[in-house]
């Protein structure tokens, strides 16, 4: 019975490898057509990094609309159902803080009563 199983599993890899082996050689594809389009544009005088920029903005547009898309949802599923949701609406200049925030030792001085720091000797000038 084992043997019956490992040529399933063996078949099974083939097929993964196989389809694999396929889409890689699409990725490739699709990249020789986007280079060819790249050049065709810049050929026709159109600023190539300027259209990729553009697209990348267009692009993080779209994910943006769907995220905001999926949150008006979520919202409106909570409603409906009277589900609590775990989290708060933020503003979006907001930014998290930089580290966790540690209570100073007891023995640490204060910034206002730490000692300046020695300045740097000046460089030799010849």
């Amino acid at each position: 019975m084992s043997n019956v199983q490992s040529t399933t599993g063996a078949d099974k890899l083939i097929a993964y490898l196989d389809r694999m082996e396929k889409l890689l050689d699409e990725i490739d594809g699709l990249k020789d057509d986007l280079k060819d389009m790249k050049a065709q544009a810049r050929d026709e005088g159109f600023n190539v990094a300027a259209m990729l920029r553009l697209v990348a903005i267009r692009r993080s547009k779209q994910r943006a609309d769907r995220e905001s898309e999926f949150l008006n949802d979520l919202v409106l599923y909570a409603h409906a159902t009277g589900t609590p949701l775990d989290f708060a609406f933020v503003e979006e200049d907001w930014s998290p803080p930089a580290g966790p925030k540690h209570a100073p030792a007891a023995d640490s001085a204060s910034p206002e009563e730490a000692p300046d720091p020695e300045p740097d000797p000046e460089p030799d000038r010849d």
